[in-house]
């Protein structure tokens, strides 16, 4: 209970602060700060990203707008940033959870959606993207930028996984969501959902053999240290949107948004292109420490989750609506 009473104390501080720093204070010259939050450590490509935007947005605005990052959940996890950004007490915000909010945008975690990074990034970015995450207006909340969180892959304890076959029986972890819950499941595998603070010791204690995860929260996270085996499949695409306050945003300067917008841009190019090395180097370092890494046969999974898209996904996002994000080139 102090804690949480600190924790919203150091909020209302900030949130007065962040108001009233709405334009540059042109008597004294003093910079324009505006805080953002994600709750990732420093050593996460979320924050690369992040320093790199703040780098542009210094650079471009002549050094009137500063950007304050708060990260590994200074301000509060992912959902209770998110509430502060719609209140208005944090302007911006990078999260990895967003369908709560955006129902539609739940489509972005189909599996096997997307070919590539490159294809997430045109489909999130373009004007697919921009339609569905739209709807954050109904919150207050505006994305002016969709980030990478990454592939997710497959780890387990029992054995090496080549192909869909021997997935079947595993206990696979996974979050409390329908998605995740039916496509681990369509692999054959028991998918098993529990907060993420308790899969280590879940799988230490053998309540689960495995479970599913970016590399890069795995390594983050140091998964590799209970598991034996990974299977590189790339399944689902975890995306990161940036949001704003919008009423915060509109409060801007159009020249001021133009600098934000196009800061956001070019820090999303720089983190994919970090995100990408530091997904080969965490293979290698994976290894190095006697994880097994293999690289399964796709096919086999994609068929066992074709069907899920005919029987409830098309009903549930629409047809359309799938269809247009995986015929984009």
């Amino acid at each position: 209970m102090r804690k949480s009473v600190i924790v919203l104390l150091m909020v209302c501080v900030l949130s007065g602060s962040l108001f009233a720093a709405g334009q540059t204070d042109t008597a004294t010259a003093r910079p324009m700060v505006i805080n953002a939050a994600h709750s990732m450590p420093t050593t996460y490509h979320y924050h690369d990203g992040m320093m790199k935007f703040a780098e542009e947005v210094a650079s471009r605005s002549n050094g009137t707008i500063e950007i304050e990052i708060y990260p590994a959940a200074q301000l509060g996890e992912e959902v209770s940033t998110m509430e502060q950004c719609k209140m208005g007490a944090i302007p911006i915000v990078l999260t990895g959870v967003f369908d709560s909010y955006v129902s539609r945008a739940g489509v972005f975690n189909l599996p096997f959606l997307f070919r590539d990074g490159e294809h997430a990034n045109a489909v999130l970015n373009g004007p697919i993207g921009q339609e569905v995450f739209s709807d954050f207006s109904k919150h207050g909340m505006k994305v002016i930028s969709v980030w990478e969180n990454g592939f997710r892959q497959i780890t387990n304890n029992r054995r090496p996984i080549n192909s869909v076959n021997d997935m079947v029986g595993l206990k696979i972890r996974t979050p409390q969501s329908p998605v995740w819950m039916k496509a681990v499941e369509s692999f054959g595998a028991t998918p098993t959902p529990m907060p993420f603070a308790d899969v280590a010791t879940a799988i230490v204690q053998g309540l689960v053999d495995g479970q599913e995860n970016a590399i890069l929260h795995i390594l983050a996270n140091k998964t590799y240290e209970v598991q034996k085996y990974l299977a590189v499949v790339n399944y689902m695409y975890g995306s990161a949107p940036l949001l704003v306050n919008e009423a915060w945003f509109k409060g801007l300067t159009e020249t001021q948004r133009t600098i934000i917008v196009e800061s956001a841009a070019v820090a999303n190019t720089y983190m994919r292109d970090v995100a990408k090395k530091a997904d080969q180097d965490a293979i290698k370092f994976f290894e190095s420490q006697g994880l097994k890494v293999t690289y399964p046969e796709l096919d086999g999974f994609r068929a066992k989750v074709e069907p899920l898209y005919k029987s409830e996904w098309s009903k549930q996002y629409g047809a359309d609506l799938i269809d247009s994000i995986r015929n984009m080139k």
